[in-house]
């Protein structure tokens, strides 16, 4: 696991996942301190520095995928999703602990019709699934959807 650094004020901090585990920062554990630091962004630190990654969805939209870091992108195959449809991939990283916070995000979307939004579903040690749906009630996608995601 990589450690996290955080800055606040002038001087830099290096927090390490042992540290968290021990409740040594405020919170007794990294998604409190995470929640902490959204309600008030300037009570803990400027910013949270992660290892990030990228990795590119062949063959189809259900096509899984397999990226070894904390966060980064998945840049999805080209999508065609009618309206009002979902597809699902697997993300396989061993990050991913059974009681993981994952937050996942559409980034970028290249296509000039439909509304593609992601959602984090069957989340277990070593993988999850992104369920990336239209939620455009008439128009398809037409385009590539890259996802931006953390694993807390």
């Amino acid at each position: 696991m990589k450690d996290i650094i955080l800055k606040t004020g002038t001087y830099t901090n290096a927090v390490t996942s042992k540290q968290i585990q021990s409740g040594a920062i405020s919170g007794a554990s990294l998604e409190k301190f995470v929640i902490t630091l959204l309600k008030n962004p300037t009570c803990c630190a400027k910013y949270v520095v992660l290892t990030k990654g990228t990795v590119t969805q062949i063959t189809s939209a259900t096509t899984g995928v397999a990226i070894e870091f904390p966060g980064g992108k998945i840049v999805c195959f080209t999508s065609t999703l009618a309206a009002v449809t979902t597809s699902t991939f697997t993300v396989t990283n061993s990050f991913v602990k059974a009681d993981s916070l994952v937050i996942a995000t559409v980034q970028d979307y290249t296509g000039s019709t439909g509304l593609p939004a992601v959602i984090v579903d069957d989340l277990a040690a070593g993988s999850f699934k992104i369920n990336l749906t239209n939620v455009h009630n008439s128009a398809a996608l037409n385009g590539v959807v890259t996802i931006a995601f953390v694993i807390m």
